[in-house]
């Protein structure tokens, strides 16, 4: 019996070439080495297929089709894609997002 797969990453075959790995670099650039939705640029930064390669393949190398993200923001671009709903944004969840992003980015004390 084959095994069923609900979740195929239809960009492998695109992500895992030479020409990738130039445009990818040329789209870093032109974003400006940040996140095109936070602006965040520390930490790993992804190219993302604003057109997911599974359902326009013809567009997966054309640089207009990527945009730079940080891996919060193409996860929710993604879940989004493949029908989950849109995180909900609340106070609390608000504050303790800014909790976690203080204390990444404060400096560690002396001990």
């Amino acid at each position: 019996m084959a095994l069923i797969r609900d979740h195929h990453r239809h960009s492998k075959r695109v992500t895992s070439t030479k020409r990738w790995q130039v445009l990818r670099h040329m789209v870093l650039e032109r974003d400006k080495w940040a996140c095109v939705d936070c602006g965040q640029t520390r930490g790993r930064l992804e190219i993302d297929h604003v057109q997911p390669v599974r359902t326009r393949p013809d567009l997966a190398f054309d640089p207009a089709n990527c945009a730079t993200r940080c891996p919060s923001c193409h996860t929710k671009k993604t879940r989004i894609e493949c029908g989950h709903p849109p995180p909900v944004q609340s106070p609390a969840r608000d504050a303790w997002a800014q909790a976690v992003a203080d204390l990444a980015t404060s400096p560690n004390p002396a001990t």
